[in-house]
C-alpha cells in the first residue's frame, strides 16, 4: 500500500515518535557502562537506582526535543 520500500516515508510524527525511543535501554546502558537488562529492570520498577532513572528521563527528554 503505497510502500517504497524507504522506512522513513511517514510525514506523522506520532508514527514516528517509536523508532526514536527504539535502544533507549541500551544507549542508557552504554554511557553509564552498565548491563542493558539492568537498565530495562530498574525502567520496570523491579530495582531501584537514582543514577540510571535520572540518564533515563535526560534520554526521554532529549527524545521529546527531536519528535517534531
Amino acid at each position: 500500500m503505497g510502500n517504497n520500500g524507504d522506512k522513513n516515508t511517514s510525514t506523522n510524527p506520532v508514527l514516528i515518535r517509536p523508532a526514536l525511543y527504539r535502544g533507549i535501554y541500551s544507549r542508557v546502558a552504554r554511557q553509564l557502562g552498565i548491563d542493558r537488562s539492568y537498565v530495562s529492570r530498574v525502567a520496570s520498577g523491579q530495582r531501584r537506582s537514582p543514577e540510571v532513572e535520572a540518564a533515563l528521563l535526560k534520554e526521554i527528554k532529549r527524545i521529546e526535543k527531536i519528535k517534531t
